[in-house]
């Protein structure tokens, strides 16, 4: 995968701009990755989770906007290189 995201910032999920924002960029990503293993959302779920975002689907990212950068960013760096959603999986896996 060659696209690279920036960094992701705890002020990211509180402001408005018209760049889309790094994290939603890399919620794509995972959900295009899961898409071609059958489902998309629960991929992206599992992959937060895996990395450490433990708030329920009614947790708002700026709520935690810390631990949510945190996760993002872990994500982040992982993608480099990847063209599987197994195999982004395996290198959580092993960075965790």
């Amino acid at each position: 995968m060659s696209q690279s995201y920036p960094e992701v910032q705890p002020e990211d999920f509180m402001k408005i701009s018209r760049d889309k924002p790094s994290h939603l960029l890399i919620e794509q990503q995972l959900i295009t990755l899961g898409s071609r293993i059958g489902n998309g959302g629960t991929f992206k779920k599992e992959i937060l989770k895996l990395v450490g975002w433990n708030g329920g689907s009614l947790t708002t990212y700026a709520s935690r906007a810390e631990l949510a950068a945190e996760a993002f960013n872990r994500i982040r760096a992982a993608l480099e290189g990847v063209e599987s959603a197994e195999e982004l999986k395996e290198k959580l896996i092993q960075l965790h």
